[in-house]
């Protein structure tokens, strides 16, 4: 009884927080539009969202991150993570650098995570259509012309048992067309707390983000796409296992 109170209580500080930080995204991408084309305010706006929800939600949750050398602010990233949970999106803004999501279009129907993703300008798109395949590629080009970064996690959905699983083609495709770096991170924490099809939030736990060193342009090239995959599938999975091996035991 005492968790279900909880997390009522923890949802409709969410609630009541997103909806803030809704309106002050709207506010800031009319505002400064004509000076940021990244959309930079708006992603320090999602960012300092996050970080109220992971710090002042619960003081029991803490967060260990590492690798933030490994990110240089003046280049832009293909960025692949593995995926646990829906946390993760939060979790993910810790990572230095302005970055657009990827994501499938029907997220745009989520409330306030939607118009979010609408504010922020990320890149949705419909699963299994070459005209969809088309425009993702075209719109990444543009936000990396900008200065930006694109954020994906290759699983293509969230783990059901807390291992990293397959690797899907789009990342590392993506990666190859527009001679862009990949920048690899390793999440854990979130599987605990927020599993796949439940609601209720665990009140104690850590999180973990860890970036790994970039993939250059060089051997992104020199590497078939399939290899890469494979390649960033098996880093990921090694440091997730070093993180978290009770789910490999």
């Amino acid at each position: 009884m005492t968790r279900v109170i909880y997390n009522i209580i923890i949802y409709i500080y969410f609630i009541v927080l997103s909806i803030i930080f809704l309106i002050l995204s709207a506010i800031a991408l009319v505002v400064f539009y004509p000076f940021d084309k990244r959309r930079f305010i708006v992603h320090k706006l999602s960012k300092w969202w996050t970080q109220q929800c992971f710090f002042l939600i619960n003081p029991f949750w803490k967060i260990v991150f590492s690798g933030k050398e490994f990110v240089d602010k003046n280049k832009s990233y293909i960025i692949v993570s593995n995926h646990q949970s829906f946390m993760d999106i939060g979790l993910m803004y810790y990572v230095p650098c302005v970055f657009k999501w990827i994501s499938k279009r029907e997220v745009l129907s989520f409330p306030i995570i939607g118009q979010m993703l609408y504010i922020h300008g990320d890149i949705m798109i419909k699963r299994g259509t070459k005209e969809s395949a088309k425009k993702m590629l075209n719109k990444s080009v543009k936000w990396i012309n900008c200065g930006a970064s694109i954020a994906i996690f290759p699983e293509g959905t969230r783990t059901k048992d807390g291992q990293v699983h397959r690797f899907k083609e789009g990342a590392f495709l993506l990666a190859k067309q527009t001679k862009t770096p990949i920048l690899p991170v390793v999440l854990d924490g979130t599987f605990a707390v927020l599993p796949k099809n439940e609601m209720l939030l665990k009140t104690k736990h850590a999180f973990h983000l860890k970036i790994l060193p970039e993939i250059s342009v060089q051997e992104i090239e020199s590497t078939s796409v399939k290899d890469m995959m494979l390649k960033v599938q098996q880093l990921i999975t090694v440091e997730h296992k070093k993180i978290a091996p009770e789910f490999y035991e």
